[in-house]
């Protein structure tokens, strides 16, 4: 038997759960349609005005020294209106294939929303427990944070004083610079939604 060999030892294995911060991601995209970003054809494209924005990824970000293994994704976003609208948000949510080879969906956590709020307050702690949460209970190695909110920076740097990985994806609209620089590695989501010219 050969002294190395590719598969021995095997690689050490990662759990990789998705937090995504809907409001923020659907209001960065929004933003830069306005300045003139032209969108790429919606193949598996989700967007519904101020509630949400998805599109699929290809796969898990790579990491060739791990064997990586997705758990979840967690979806995070706002909605004004009666049980209705709610429950319609929800189920469209629930519906949007996040890693389509490992058939994986998105899991909605709505917070409902008075009129007269610009942003629900209660995404980002929500979003916030529920990250601490799994990286205490030691349930994750991989965090990947879709957002570009600054506020998530002290989150951030729990989870490396925790010994976990961070990837960000973000829009260039509004990526805070020190939670950028923060990153372990960044999604480029200009590259994904966007017609790079």
């Amino acid at each position: 038997m050969p002294l190395y060999s590719p598969t021995y030892p095997p690689a050490p294995h990662r759990k990789v759960m998705f937090f995504i911060d809907g409001e923020n991601i659907v209001s960065r995209y929004q933003a830069m349609l306005k300045k003139g970003s032209i969108p790429k054809q919606p193949d598996c494209f989700f967007h519904e005005q101020d509630i949400y924005l998805w599109r699929p990824l290809n796969g898990i970000p790579d990491e060739p020294q791990y064997q990586n293994e997705f758990i979840r994704a967690y979806y995070y976003t706002s909605v004004t209106g009666d049980d209705v609208k709610f429950n319609a948000v929800f189920n469209s949510l629930k519906k949007i294939v996040t890693l389509a080879a490992k058939s994986q969906t998105l899991y909605p956590v709505l917070i409902k929303k008075d009129r007269k709020e610009i942003k629900a307050k209660g995404v980002d702690i929500q979003m916030t427990v529920d990250i601490l949460s799994h990286v205490f209970q030691n349930n994750v190695d991989t965090v990947c944070l879709f957002s570009g909110d600054g506020d998530y920076v002290p989150v951030v740097r729990e989870v490396i004083s925790r010994g976990k990985k961070i990837f960000i994806g973000a829009f260039s609209d509004g990526f805070n610079s020190y939670l950028k620089q923060l990153a372990d590695e960044i999604i480029d989501l200009d590259v994904i939604y966007f017609e790079q010219l």
